[in-house]
């Protein structure tokens, strides 16, 4: 019986000397890690106050970015790292994070021991122990500072083109009101109304485009535009512009025109074939009484959908959009192709034209 309890005592011994030897060989394998590689890792200890954590062990990589020595550091807090550069609201989410207990995430400049700056994107985690108490806090962290430098470099040639490109929108619209203010001379020195009427179509077309380019000038972005404000200032400066020419009666608008973007290359020809009908409709669709123009564009599942009606006249009977002798609706024709476009002409009770397109990304 002795040589039993023996026997359990011994090999209870050896078994706790067997995990010895395994958690002491993890342990150093952990450590091994740690000090060989290439992120820093700091751990502090937990005290009760929040912000009078000191550092209790540091890696090789943490001396070699930081130029601090182990010894320099051990018993310090993390704001020796910290400098003016330093982000005040990183630091302060820092604080609220690790406060409650939560992972916490950022980037900002730390300061090396000459003084110079690192860029550097860090996490912090707390340690617990067997009853969920923190004892620590670990941070690994990384230096970023080529790839910050990286993409202030890109952020910079990206400004830089956006300005170019933002005065190239600018010459050509300063460009395109010249035309504009010369054939609006030729209209008003013409007696002709046959010749105001070429001219007008002309100037409205010049417009439309020089609009586009308005737009992207006066907006962040660059190669998109929101269509209501676009569109409804086209209507309002075609309208203007042909309720100067004698003989044509005066139109109401009905504009519902929702705020989708759109990519100028789409948004230029959409442009025209509005202008095209609301020309069109006003030239021969009502009488001397006048009458309504409808327009409206929506948006759904990334299909753009134009309607512009009218309560005139209505299309001749047997007319082919297609082969039209109408620079007009050849216009309107060669410009929905470019939208690769699906539209159609209805006459009942004054004009409808419908057209839909897929929205480019």
């Amino acid at each position: 019986m002795a040589e039993d309890i023996f026997k359990n005592i011994r090999n209870n011994q050896l078994t706790e000397d067997l995990f010895q030897s395994v958690d002491q060989r993890i342990a150093k394998t952990l450590i091994q890690a740690i000090q060989t590689t290439k992120e820093m890792v700091v751990v502090t200890d937990a005290p009760d106050k929040i912000g009078d954590e000191k550092i209790v062990f540091v890696n090789k990589a943490f001396e070699e970015i930081t130029q601090y020595s182990r010894e320099e550091v051990i018993g310090k807090s993390l704001s020796i790292l910290q400098g003016p550069k330093t982000d005040k609201e990183t630091i302060k989410e820092l604080v609220e994070k690790v406060s409650k207990g939560e992972h916490f995430e950022g980037e900002t400049f730390n300061y090396k021991k000459d003084g110079s700056t690192y860029r550097v994107r860090w996490s912090i985690d707390p340690i617990r122990d067997e009853d969920g108490e923190i004892t620590h806090y670990v941070s690994v962290q990384r230096n970023v500072t080529k790839e910050w430098e990286q993409r202030q470099q890109m952020k910079d040639i990206i400004e830089e083109r956006e300005m170019l490109i933002k005065e190239t929108h600018h010459r050509i619209k300063n460009n395109l009101a010249t035309i504009t203010g010369m054939l609006e001379l030729q209209v008003m020195k013409s007696s002709s109304q046959e010749v105001q009427e070429v001219l007008s179509e002309s100037m409205n077309r010049v417009q439309s485009i020089a609009s586009i380019h308005e737009k992207l000038y006066e907006t962040e972005g660059l190669a998109s535009i929101t269509l209501d404000d676009y569109l409804e200032d086209l209507i309002r400066q075609v309208d203007s512009s042909i309720e100067n020419i004698d003989g044509l009666s005066e139109i109401d608008f009905e504009i519902d025109i929702k705020p989708i973007s759109i990519r100028t290359r789409q948004a230029v020809p959409l442009g025209l074939i509005i202008n095209e009908l609301v020309t069109n409709s006003h030239k021969h669709a009502f009488d001397e009484e006048g009458g309504t123009i409808s327009i409206k564009c929506t948006e759904e599942n990334n299909t753009v959908s134009l309607e512009v009606k009218d309560d005139g006249k209505g299309l001749p009977e047997g007319l082919d959009v297609t082969s039209s002798q109408s620079l007009g609706l050849k216009l309107v024709d060669s410009l929905a192709k470019q939208l690769k476009a699906e539209y159609s002409f209805s006459s009942d009770n004054g004009t409808q034209f419908t057209m839909t397109f897929e929205k480019e990304y």
